[in-house]
């Protein structure tokens, strides 16, 4: 199996997915970040949900989800499957893509030759398929998973961990391990979190995520 099959064998179904994006962008919500890393576009005109993550430091990911479609896409800046290499998308990257996707891989910040992508998966509704990278040095492909994790390793101690340390302070365990076991997010569990949060715009947030909120 290729490296990209033993990742697409663990990633979550469509519906697990998209709870587990809610779970991330409502907590990143909840610590009261100024510049949100993971967030909730919106659905489009085709009735896409649009999830991504943005790092702040050249890398990101975004997720398009129908309720039994999946289209993923990432970019590792430091990837030697960087477009940017060669001016051109690793041969093969995008190989057997439906043409309902399509559009996903042209988004308004990719440059106009070539999209911004290292990784690319999709669910047709039956399972995780992707394509067969060649990179150009004649190399084995990079799997660019490493900001997907918590996506996979979605565990209350991960989630600890992966919020810790970003925002330099404990994160309490049993706060995630009740968000995770279907608990509303009210002030309360905010408050709990992160206690300078403002309210008023996470609950906005968790209306429009649909999420459950007191």
């Amino acid at each position: 199996m290729s490296v990209l099959s033993n990742f697409a064998a663990v990633l979550p179904a469509p519906g697990v997915l998209r709870e587990r994006l809610r779970v991330l962008v409502a907590l990143e919500a909840a610590f009261g970040s100024r510049w949100a890393r993971y967030a909730f576009d919106g659905v489009d005109e085709s009735g896409f949900e649009r999830f991504r993550f943005e790092n702040g430091g050249g890398d990101d990911y975004h997720v398009f989800l129908s309720p039994s479609s999946v289209f993923l896409r990432a970019f590792d800046h430091e990837s030697r499957m960087s477009p940017y290499t060669d001016y051109a998308l690793c041969p093969g990257l995008l190989d057997g893509l439906p043409e309902d996707f399509v559009p996903f891989t042209r988004l308004p910040q990719d440059e106009e030759t070539f999209p911004a992508l290292t990784l690319a998966l999709w669910h047709d509704g039956i399972a995780w398929r992707h394509g067969d990278p060649r990179p150009q040095d004649g190399g084995k492909p990079e799997l660019t998973d490493w900001m997907l994790r918590p996506l996979v390793y979605f565990t209350p101690a991960a989630l600890a961990d992966h919020f810790g340390s970003y925002y330099s302070r404990p994160v309490d365990i049993e706060t995630l391990e009740a968000v995770m076991g279907g608990a509303a997010f009210d002030r309360a569990l905010v408050e709990r979190l992160a206690s300078k949060t403002v309210w008023e715009p996470v609950e906005e947030l968790l209306s429009r995520l649909d999420a459950p909120a007191s």
